[in-house]
């Protein structure tokens, strides 16, 4: 992995650039959702990659349409961009996009997402078994009455390897630019 992963997203936020980091964004989402964390600051380093090589964009340049309504995601982009206060992150789990038909199913909705920064547009999809079957699975298990303890410790165990697992690798190991 290169160093450029490992380091902070840089931004604007009315012409003062800001350095938020992975640490960042989990001490406002906090670990429950920290796969969806992960991914998200995973995107958007890759989306600032592509769509604004050289040049730090200002928050306010930034939009997110998605069909995953995941709250770690969510919160990530949130404190990079502020997209959500912004009105600038729409979630519609019943986006089918023509580029993506195929985005892997998640806990609740399709890991596809498109991102915009001054114009310029980029669709991304996670690549297929990012994530598990079980965690799919154990994921949907948990938002009904009855999950046991010993699932709840397997839920857990599955959320941080999620997160280990992409952080340790550059974006393009997650994600994907669909055709």
């Amino acid at each position: 992995m290169t160093s450029t992963w490992n380091a902070p997203i840089r931004i604007l936020d009315h012409g003062t650039e800001l350095a938020i980091t992975y640490d960042d964004c989990i001490r406002y989402h906090g670990r429950t959702s920290i796969g969806g964390v992960a991914l998200g600051f995973r995107l958007l380093q890759l989306a600032l990659a592509d769509l604004s090589p050289g040049r730090v964009p200002e928050r306010a340049e930034i939009s997110l349409r998605t069909a995953f309504p995941g709250p770690g995601l969510r919160d990530a982009i949130e404190m990079v961009t502020r997209a959500v206060s912004r009105r600038a992150y729409v979630v519609d789990e019943a986006l089918a996009p023509l580029d993506a038909p195929d985005a892997p199913e998640a806990v609740a909705g399709r890991l596809w997402f498109e991102i915009t920064i001054a114009g310029a547009r980029q669709t991304y999809a996670v690549v297929d078994g990012a994530m598990s079957e079980e965690f799919v699975r154990i994921g949907r298990a948990s938002k009904h009455p009855g999950f046991d303890a010993a699932s709840a410790a397997r839920w857990l165990e599955l959320r941080e390897g999620l997160a280990a697992t992409i952080m340790a690798g550059a974006p393009e190991a997650v994600l994907r630019r669909p055709a």
